[in-house]
């Protein structure tokens, strides 16, 4: 019974949210966020807008109807961006909204997302401009941080930008331009330990109309750089085991023949060149003499 209360405070202590947010119409006229103090369990939601996460449909989450119609809006943007439309890959995209819905929506969101104070900072898009910000701290996997870069990695916005070439800089810069679309300036960092967020992402490659609640359409080559790997693959030098050494001795005889016949051909013709030039040079010594005797008389 003590082992069984422990467990539920425990489940208790972690299901909590950290941040919370209200937007006026449309919904992505949004307030800066807040941090909760203290942080308060999650609760259901009756959502006016389409689940933005249907990974939480039904469930207990952290995230108001404002903010699940303000990620509508972020979640087009997010396809706009990365997605097939504009030579992107819809993988990438879902799995960057799997991520985003964790973030605001999961019950256990203040294990790994720690909301800060709400401060003035430059805006990305317009520098001398600042825009009041909350400071958030987001701790992932590495491995999460790879499989989702390496979804992402050969979308042409990616590709683009010198800061968005390695997992850690493409979150890094997410979470940077996140300070012009919802106020919220995010700090990723990179942890194994449990109070990461861990998820289980898809590859570029897999074959997939649907995923995570989204529908997609399956990446290719020009946007997916697992799904041409086997281009360019390079096989290793092969062993000599298994080959049919008399068929391979018999080529190289074949070869070696084909070379002599070659060889002493041109041989002989050269001989026969040098034999003709030497019969030729004494006629045409004679006819010399017998011209120049012809002319004296």
């Amino acid at each position: 019974m003590e082992k069984l209360l422990f467990s539920l405070l425990t489940t208790q202590a972690l299901a909590l949210c950290s941040f919370t947010q209200h937007c006026d119409q449309p919904p992505y006229n949004c307030d800066t966020p807040k941090p909760v103090s203290p942080p308060y369990p999650p609760f259901m939601e009756n959502f006016t807008a389409p689940y933005a996460c249907p990974t939480f449909l039904g469930q207990e989450v952290c995230c108001n109807d404002d903010q699940n119609a303000a990620m509508n809006y972020k979640y087009f943007l997010l396809d706009e961006t990365f997605g097939h439309t504009v030579g992107g890959c819809d993988i990438c995209a879902s799995n960057m909204k799997y991520m985003w819905c964790h973030f605001t929506c999961n019950p256990n969101q203040a294990q790994f997302v720690q909301a800060g104070p709400v401060i003035y900072v430059p805006n990305p898009v317009s520098p001398q401009q600042k825009v009041l910000t909350m400071l958030t701290n987001f701790t992932v996997t590495n491995s999460l941080s790879c499989e989702l870069y390496q979804s992402c990695q050969k979308c042409p916005y990616v590709t683009q930008v010198s800061a968005m070439q390695s997992p850690e800089g493409f979150l890094q810069f997410q979470g940077y331009e996140g300070i012009s679309i919802e106020f919220i300036w995010t700090t990723f960092l990179f942890s194994d330990g449990p109070e990461a967020l861990d998820l289980e992402l898809l590859p570029c490659n897999t074959n997939v109309t649907s995923m995570f609640g989204y529908n997609i359409q399956p990446c290719t080559c020009n946007n997916c750089l697992n799904s041409c790997a086997a281009s360019y693959y390079v096989s290793s030098p092969s062993t000599l085991e298994g080959l049919d050494w008399p068929l391979v001795g018999i080529a190289y005889l074949v070869i070696l023949g084909v070379s002599m016949i070659i060889f002493f051909s041109k041989y002989a013709w050269k001989k026969h060149q040098e034999k003709k030039m030497r019969d030729i040079q004494p006629y045409e010594e004679h006819q010399l003499t017998d011209s120049l005797n012809s002319s004296a008389s």
